[in-house]
């Protein structure tokens, strides 16, 4: 094939995906319709590669087409990410994580003066302070107690040392994280080790929400409706549809809603499920769904995104909907795929269902679903959405890590454990969203009570934040 010369939608949908790049549909038929294949190369550009995926606007912009009638670029494909699960996958995957994350610590004046850990152990080189950046592999605790790490970048790997004394030993750190590390260099024969002062995160810079004196613009967040089940809390839901078609003052300031996955219960998600479950069939499920959610006035924009009980795989990133439950929804529904930064009003709002959570609260001591906002800002503090590899969340070893946080997000949104959490972290605004489904069996086995029927808003102009309870 001649080098550029793209024409078929698998190839061009390949070609974006050797990029790390995920494509809206519009723009992929943009493509197709304009016979754009040829130019494809021009698009990657350093703008459309630090946000990770392409619109219609990239495509238009290029081709000096005017603005598109209809505004539905909300919706991307994820590519379909097939990879062997080979060594080769994994590389790409952990290359992309670390190089991603490096930039970000790079950025930060802790950071200036970092070397590679190569040249820490070339002949001559001086004890002294050093500063690094790697990624965690291996962690453990000494005899004498101190912390213990192994850090590796693209070349080598070095031994790290916490200790006891020190307030670096106070950190939680979980393997597979790329931090920095300042520290002194201590050179015995051919062994180095560095003695940590400070473990340098990622993190998100402090910054001020601003007032902009407009009419708010609200973005309300709900998760985990799980229709279809016997527990399913239909009369809360149905308020809550019938107050967001009422003229009250808030609720007709609501422009986006937010439903961040496991908007139905599935089916064959656990052992025994089928009893559980007032409708069995999935696409009844969505049916069901359907009817509710398409009674939310035509002037919100609603947000649809999978979660673990939803028919797309379980791996994340987890793609969008199928596209024959489409017919099944108001032009005012879009599928997004998970996770997604969605922008609003000039806003980043990052979208999570959240699986990684259920492995936060057992890494990070302390941790419980009753505090899982505390989870969701180590999430920030990482820069990654599931920072440990292999735990409970399965992960795709795409050459494109889609979970670390590249853009800073003003707000947060999150569900899966059934809690809700509202909070503030550095100025980015977060929610773990309320369920919908009252508490299960499992739940009552583990002593967990959710907190369910509310939805959460965020003002997109101010930092007013606002809580509606609809339980009954």
């Amino acid at each position: 094939m001649e080098q550029g010369l793209y024409k078929s939608r698998t190839e061009i949908l390949e070609f974006f995906n050797s990029h790390g790049l995920i494509v809206a549909k519009e723009a992929l038929d943009v493509i197709l319709a304009n016979n754009t294949g040829p130019m494809i190369n021009r698009l990657i550009t350093k703008e459309v590669l630090e946000t990770g995926f392409l619109t219609v606007k990239d495509i238009r912009d290029l081709m000096n087409l005017p603005p598109a009638s209809n505004d539905r670029d909300f919706e991307i494909y994820l590519p379909d990410l097939r990879v062997r699960s080979s060594a080769e996958d994994f590389r790409g995957y952990f290359l992309s994580r670390y190089q991603k994350i490096k930039k970000i610590l790079l950025a930060s004046s802790s950071m200036r003066g970092t070397v590679d850990i190569s040249s820490l152990k070339k002949p001559g080189f001086e004890s002294r302070e050093v500063k690094i950046v790697g990624m965690v592999t291996e962690s453990g605790i000494t005899k004498n107690g101190h912390k213990r790490l192994l850090v590796e970048d693209l070349d080598d790997s070095i031994e790290v040392i916490l200790m006891k004394n020190k307030k670096s030993f106070d950190e939680i750190i979980l393997e597979d994280e790329v931090i920095g590390v300042v520290g002194g260099l201590s050179a015995k024969g051919d062994r180095r080790t560095i003695f940590a002062n400070e473990i340098i995160r990622p993190d998100i810079p402090f910054r001020v929400i601003d007032d902009e004196k407009q009419d708010p613009v609200y973005v309300a967040s709900l998760s985990d409706i799980h229709v279809g089940s016997k527990t399913f809390r239909k009369p809360d839901f149905t308020n809550m549809i019938g107050w967001l078609k009422s003229s009250d003052n808030d609720s007709s300031r609501i422009k986006y809603l937010v439903l961040s996955g496991d908007v139905v219960d599935g089916i064959g998600v656990y052992p025994g499920q089928d009893s559980d479950l007032e409708i069995l069939d999935p696409m009844e499920q969505y049916g069901r769904l359907s009817e509710f959610v398409n009674q939310v006035p035509e002037d919100i924009k609603v947000f649809l995104m999978p979660g673990n009980h939803d028919i797309v795989r379980l791996a994340e990133p987890q793609p969008i909907l199928p596209s024959e439950l489409k017919k099944l929804f108001n032009k005012n529904v879009y599928f997004l795929p998970n996770p997604y930064n969605l922008v609003l009003e000039g806003k980043n709002v990052l979208l999570y269902h959240g699986m990684s959570l259920n492995d936060m609260v057992e890494l990070i001591p302390g941790m419980n679903f009753s505090t899982i906002g505390k989870a969701l800002e180590e999430l920030l503090r990482r820069r990654h959405l599931a920072p440990k590899y292999g735990g409970k969340t399965p992960l795709i070893p795409a050459n494109n890590d889609y979970h670390v946080i590249e853009t800073v997000p003003d707000v947060f949104i999150t569900g899966h454990v059934h809690s809700h959490a509202l909070g503030n972290y550095k100025g980015v605004r977060y929610v773990n969203s309320s369920t919908w489904q009252s508490q299960t069996e499992y739940q009552r086995m583990m002593n967990f009570s959710p907190n369910p029927s509310m939805l959460t808003m965020f003002d997109l102009k101010s930092r007013s934040t606002i809580i509606k309870d609809f339980k009954t």
